[in-house]
């Protein structure tokens, strides 16, 4: 077993001991804050990016960890890039859609990803140049262009810093695509790699690498492909500039409807 299969293997491992958090505290009556950012937080998120902080440091002793919740920092190429919990707010209120997700970036790039769904056993997980699987089974983005019975997850919330609700309405509105809003936004991308969606629109920026890290190796190794909402490559290892996730084939077609927009633009 090489290093990156074995890295695969412990980002697994670990993401079945995070699932297994998660569904000790789902649908309780769970302790949870409002952070300085005005974003939930429950125990939950708090006790899995702190697992993951002690087995990277048990197996891993000198990379970094990025956390949502927690972070230590190492002078190391490598960093694993976490989100405990996405989709915090809809597991606070006992919806079953969040998933966890954990990513080892060298140099800025995702080499290793997973993202686990406790709720219906799916685990996500890629490799570079490996391919991307669910659940051990190979999984392909659709071939699918914009048209009727597309979908497209636009993930938004009133102080995000980028705003793509108008650019999007008017691309649904011209290829009768649906838009719909998963309220998870790893759990959507997911759902790119494996053609079930033919794109999710990310409007997160501070701190947000940490729903993105996983999904950039798992969709790109579909055959996808991830980028910043203005096309470009970035860094996942600290802050982005939102996301673009798509089977490729409609990832132009969306950029075009964004540059579009003035008020995406105004936030360069």
């Amino acid at each position: 077993m090489n290093d990156i299969e074995e890295s695969l293997l412990f980002a697994k491992q670990v993401a079945n001991r995070a699932g297994q958090v998660m569904l000790q505290y789902f649908d309780t009556q769970m302790e949870q804050k409002i952070k300085e950012d005005e974003q939930l937080v429950t125990i939950a998120d708090e006790k899995i990016n702190q697992l993951v902080i002690n087995e990277v440091a048990k197996e891993y002793p000198n990379h970094s960890v990025f956390g949502e919740e927690a972070t230590v920092k190492k002078d190391s190429e490598f960093t694993w890039v976490c989100d405990p919990i996405d989709g915090t707010i809809p597991f606070s209120r006992g919806i079953p859609l969040s998933v966890f997700s954990l990513a080892l970036v060298r140099d800025g790039e995702p080499i290793v990803g997973v993202a686990y769904d406790p709720f219906t056993k799916r685990l996500y997980s890629a490799a570079k140049n490996t391919g991307a699987y669910l659940n051990e089974k190979p999984i392909r983005v659709s071939n699918n262009k914009l048209r009727r019975h597309s979908i497209v997850n636009v993930e938004w919330w009133p102080d995000a810093e980028f705003d793509v609700q108008k650019p999007m309405h008017q691309l649904s509105l011209d290829t009768n695509t649906y838009l719909v809003n998963l309220s998870c936004v790893i759990n959507a991308c997911c759902l790119v790699a494996n053609g079930k969606y033919e794109a999710s629109i990310y409007t997160g920026s501070l701190g947000k690498n940490v729903d993105m890290a996983a999904v950039k190796i798992i969709v790109e190794e579909a055959g996808g492909k991830v980028t910043d909402l203005f096309g470009n490559n970035q860094r996942y290892d600290q802050d982005i500039k939102g996301a673009i996730v798509s089977n490729k084939i409609v990832h132009r077609t969306i950029i075009d409807y964004l540059e579009k927009s003035k008020s995406l633009l105004a936030s360069i």
